[in-house]
């Protein structure tokens, strides 16, 4: 029987009653950023206790407006992580670089069919029985209870827990993995979240959903009532469970629109509430329109929910890895209204809580991600946000934690201690701290105990003719300061073995009078001579102790002519060099399930058990300090009022003075006027001249001030000449004059790299000012790329359109093809304007041509 709308409306407004408290406390965080509410009361004490995070009561969590709250009433302050690529896979997370697991096998389904094709199912499910069980362990657990965790998000595929052979029915093992998932955080007062990333049929078309490509879940009834029934199973096991803080119903369903995502989400929320009343229902807010084709959850007939979102300032075209775009958004940018601040107002809005089920601060930060980490986490739980970063534990072919991998943990590595090659710095000069290429820094090459042999392995060659000097190469324990390495000063071959790679005679001098090398007189020294390509080794073993550092010194010089195509790489690796074989330090083993025998590829799976991890100390330090983070606290104010002087090779700038703490002043440059930009030079004057320039170039000019620990927001871009673009020319997308917000820059898997734009919605558009100096007809290209394809866009020239381009299906949202058209164009300057007049489709470069 239906109740009466009276009564329906009765019960809303006694709810939203009881949210008050959890508003009011939200509003009174997020006044001063733009909020048009009034001027606030002094406001009636909270109705609730909130601890310090981490000294709450460990009890069943639900949803009070936007507050997580456990039993007691406390304020819970939820921060984690991912447990990615355990029991969802993906391979980017064993190696970033192409087909870490062999040609084609791009998606776990993909894996799992090659394996069942060639090894028969009982194998296939032993193999990834055998990656579960090995990929996460009781280690891992620890390390997230030492960094002070209390969540941890678990995607998982619906075919853990369902038998895709047999629909409708649990596989014998079903539980096993999510049960002592949850025995693992409950022996450590962690709670969990259940987290769908890949629905029978994929909510998108992305690899993470299991099977790239497919999206099947919102076209197929089936594939809709299995993901239904699958919720209603874990509901049941997990109904009396206080460690699981909610229920995650879709991870990232970007293969629909915001509304049918909404529907089904109160679909799979009734189908929860059949069985389970207790537990947060989690609500993916992952389309255009966020969390607002949702509206109030309560109009909904949704209680106890919460908003699932994901945040990644500097990835995925959300700005460039950096300390500026984290700043933006944690601080709200320069007008105190964006960034977290938006976001802020919606929970309120919709008395929701939120989780950032998703984020990544510190990955190619250095020391700078930890503090940026610590900050992120403060905000996030001071606007009542729970949170848990992507993800735990990556590996790479090299290893190491480097500049900071996705991984928290990562597979030991640091092998590439340091390198120089010609395609970086032609006619490299310098001390190995001053590689141009990778800088040697100091390195734990070993985290395990005692000591153990490893090989230091000196590299060097070329494709055109080999002439590289070294000297003076040490390698020091930067605790006892003891070198490791004999015979590093050279004078013969004492201590050193060479073998070959490939490649014609060459030449090793021990003995070389080279003169000097970056400022030193290096007699004697070794010189690396070969009339043409070749590739050779020298190494030595070295013992090294376990869990202490070391750092690589010396010095090395390209003495070729130029263009030689040459490198020199030094490499602390574990296994000794053979004959013929390359030296790349890789870290983690390789395999290919084309055609790797049953054998390997289960020494591959189980090599992650037992293998040599290190983690991010920069983010472990700031995570367990019981102090704050001091990034984004002393943020000196903007540059303004920028004015440049150009002449032939120099442009001088000048700019008024920044309000507060103030160091000095980093001046960037770039030759696009909205990406490319580098720091030129840090003044402590407000003035800054720039030479030996381009003639004939534009440049493009910001200030920003800084201190200590903080740097201001950029001044206004200036240009030293033209800002248009004469035909016919080739441009790269990002290098647009104007866009829309929401059209952002990443990078292109296209051939040549660099970055594309997209992000592209119906009426989001990029604007290029051209000058045409001979009317006439061009030639258009555009290089393009859509796994969605038949997806469109205008060509406007001063608001007139001059043609519709389709976009095909291109494969991939990174596999490009170039479309031409034809267009007339009139003499003189014009902004050309790209209008998108559908949506999903990636921008790499426009090339007009004069036409034939």
């Amino acid at each position: 029987m239906k109740k009466p709308l009276f009564s329906k409306i009765e019960h809303v407004l006694s709810k939203r009653a009881l949210k008050l408290s959890s508003a009011i406390a939200v509003a009174s965080l997020i006044g001063a950023c733009g909020s048009d509410a009034p001027d606030p009361i002094t406001p009636v004490p909270p109705a609730f206790e909130e601890p310090a995070p981490g000294e709450e009561n460990y009890s069943a969590l639900k949803a009070d407006g936007t507050l997580w709250v456990n039993e007691e009433g406390q304020k819970v302050s939820l921060r984690g992580i991912n447990l990615g690529n355990w029991l969802s896979m993906e391979f980017w997370m064993f190696d970033a670089g192409e087909d870490p697991l062999g040609a084609g096998i791009n998606d776990q389904c993909t894996l799992e069919s090659v394996l069942e094709t060639r090894f028969g199912y009982d194998e296939k499910e032993r193999i990834i029985k055998l990656h579960r069980d090995s990929w996460i362990t009781d280690t891992d657990w620890d390390v997230m209870e030492q960094a002070g965790f209390n969540l941890v998000r678990i995607p998982f595929p619906y075919n853990l827990i369902e038998d895709e052979t047999a629909p409708y029915t649990l596989r014998e093992d079903a539980w096993v993995y999510l049960d002592d998932a949850i025995a693992k955080a409950k022996a450590r007062d962690m709670y969990v979240v259940l987290d769908l990333h890949g629905a029978v049929g994929g909510q998108g078309y992305e690899q993470h959903t299991g099977c790239e490509g497919q999206n099947a879940l919102w076209e197929n009834a089936e594939f809709r009532d299995r993901t239904r029934w699958l919720w209603q199973q874990i509901a049941a096991r997990y109904n009396d469970e206080a460690a699981v803080a909610g229920y995650g119903l879709l991870n990232e369903p970007w293969g629909t629109d915001s509304e049918t995502l909404a529907e089904f989400s109160v679909e799979l929320f009734e189908a929860i509430r059949e069985i389970d009343q207790n537990h947060i229902v989690i609500l993916a807010g992952h389309n255009a329109d966020g969390i607002e084709a949702y509206g109030d959850p309560l109009d909904l007939g949704m209680e106890n929910v919460a908003f699932d979102l994901h945040f990644y300032p500097g990835l995925f075209g959300w700005g460039e890895i950096g300390y500026a775009v984290h700043r933006d958004w944690i601080t709200c940018g320069e007008s105190g209204q964006e960034g977290v601040c938006d976001w802020a107002r919606l929970a309120r809005d919709v008395y929701t809580p939120t989780l950032v089920g998703e984020m990544q601060p510190w990955t190619g930060l250095g020391e700078m991600g930890g503090e940026i980490t610590r900050a992120s986490f403060d905000k996030y739980n001071l606007l009542n946000w729970a949170a848990t970063a992507w993800s735990l534990k990556t590996t790479s072919k090299s290893g190491g934690v480097g500049n900071g991998q996705w991984g928290l943990v990562t597979n030991n590595g640091n092998q590439l201690l340091t390198k120089a090659q010609t395609w970086s710095c032609n006619n490299w000069e310098s001390t190995f701290e001053d590689a141009c290429d990778v800088p040697a820094r100091s390195t734990l090459p070993y985290a395990g105990e005692g000591s153990k042999t490893m090989y230091l392995a000196i590299k060097t060659g070329s494709f055109n003719g080999t002439d590289v000097s070294y000297d003076s190469i040490a390698l020091i324990n930067d605790e006892t300061g003891e070198n490791v390495i004999v015979n590093g000063e050279f004078g013969s071959d004492t201590g050193w073995t060479k073998i070959q790679v490939w490649g014609d005679p060459h030449d090793y001098d021990y003995n070389s009078d080279s003169g000097e090398i970056a400022g030193i007189d290096s007699s004697p020294s070794l010189r690396v001579t070969a009339p043409a390509g070749h590739n050779t080794v020298i190494y030595q073993a070295v013992e090294i102790e376990g869990g202490q550092s070391y750092t690589l010194s010396g010095r090395f010089k390209d003495n070729g002519d130029g263009g030689n195509d040459m490198w020199s790489e030094v490499y602390l690796i574990p296994d000794e060099p053979q004959w013929w074989q390359d030296v790349d330090g890789r870290a983690l083993p390789a395999v290919d399930i084309n055609t790797d025998s049953i054998e390997d590829i289960e020494a591959f799976f189980s090599a992650f058990e037992s293998m040599d991890y290190v983690l991010n100390e920069a983010v472990m330090t700031s995570l367990q300090s019981p102090e704050p983070a001091v990034i984004f606290t002393n943020i000196p104010g903007k540059a303004t009022d920028l004015v440049i002087t150009p002449s032939d090779s120099s442009n001088a700038i000048m700019w008024s003075a920044s309000s507060g703490e103030v160091d000095g002043y980093r001046v960037y440059r770039s030759t696009a006027p909205r990406s490319g930009f580098s720091n030129v030079a840090e003044v402590e004057d407000t003035r800054f001249e720039d030479s030996d320039l381009v003639p004939e170039t534009t440049y493009y000019y910001y200030v920003a001030a800084y201190n200590e620990t903080d740097e201001g927001y950029a001044s206004e871009i200036v240009a030293s000449g033209p800002t248009f673009y004469t035909l016919p020319i080739k441009i790269e997308a990002e290098n647009y004059t104007a866009a829309h917000p929401g059209v952002q820059t990443e990078g292109t898997g296209d051939v040549g790299g660099g970055l594309n734009i997209g992000h592209f919605e119906t009426d989001r558009w990029v604007e290029y000012e051209i000058k045409v100096d001979s009317a006439g007809e061009y030639l258009l290209d555009f290089r393009l790329a859509s796994l969605v394809g038949d997806v469109r866009f205008a060509v406007e020239l001063d608001g007139v359109v001059l043609d519709i381009i389709t976009v095909p299906n291109t494969g991939g949202w990174q596999s490009y093809e170039t479309v031409s058209t034809t267009v007339s164009l009139p003499e003189g300057s014009a902004t050309l304007r790209l209008n998108s007049i559908d949506n999903q489709w990636n921008l790499n470069w426009l090339e007009f041509k004069e036409a034939l």
